[in-house]
């Protein structure tokens, strides 16, 4: 039989304010170039759109920042976001925390991302997921790989286009996992973690929430396996 969970969510979004104290001319804004900070669309801000109702959301996220080993959005006031429920692996029963900055304004956001963030941008498409037990290939396929992959047709069509793979996983030197994980451009979170430090990074688009995607099968009595 297939084996599911039902949770309790709490609230976990956490909202700060800001308000930047730094004078800067338009004429200084528009003229400084940053290439780690070009993107597509050319906006800061964190944009999000959302699949399903909370016990199976998946999320997918554009300019989501990333700093302190946490997932930040920056947004405006006046600009509404609803609450994010967002399991990333099949066993971790609460969602995973995002922090939240406000601005009064657009104009207050830009220049605390380019001139006291300087962030290091991440192209393309994301998909980010966590993987316990990670030395085990079954695990790592059904209960991460594959329920993440599910996550991601949700925002078609990225899953017909390359992609790389965010994933906290435990050191596991020689796993088979890791050698799966790799054909995607695996970035670890523990080696994102201690490279970055203090700098912030930015996704240009991330998808998670895949928690409750994953497949298993349970059967009380083993010996009825062998019939």
């Amino acid at each position: 039989m297939m084996l599911c969970f039902m949770v309790k969510i709490r609230n976990i979004i956490t909202q700060t304010s800001f308000t930047s104290n730094i004078t800067v001319s338009t004429e200084y804004l528009a003229n400084e170039t940053n290439s780690t900070l070009v993107s597509s669309d050319k906006k800061l801000e964190t944009r999000t759109q959302y699949i399903s109702p909370l016990y199976n959301q998946s999320c997918l996220f554009k300019n989501l920042y990333y700093v302190h080993s946490t997932f930040t959005i920056l947004t405006i006031k006046e600009n509404y976001l609803p609450e994010y429920y967002l399991r990333t692996d099949a066993f971790n029963l609460w969602p995973i925390v995002l922090n939240k900055r406000e601005f009064d304004s657009y104009f207050h956001l830009e220049i605390f991302v380019r001139n006291i963030t300087n962030p290091r941008r991440n192209p393309y498409v994301t998909l980010y997921f966590d993987q316990p037990w990670y030395h085990n290939i079954g695990y790592a396929l059904f209960h991460g790989l594959y329920a993440a992959y599910v996550a991601l047709i949700r925002f078609s069509p990225r899953h017909l286009h390359p992609f790389r793979i965010l994933v906290g996983i435990s050191k596991c030197d020689g796993c088979w996992s890791e050698d799966v994980y790799s054909r995607f451009e695996i970035i670890k979170q523990l080696v994102l973690n201690k490279l970055l430090k203090r700098r912030w990074f930015i996704f240009d688009e991330i998808i998670m929430g895949s928690g409750t995607f994953c497949q298993r099968f349970t059967e009380n009595d083993p010996k009825e396996l062998m019939k």
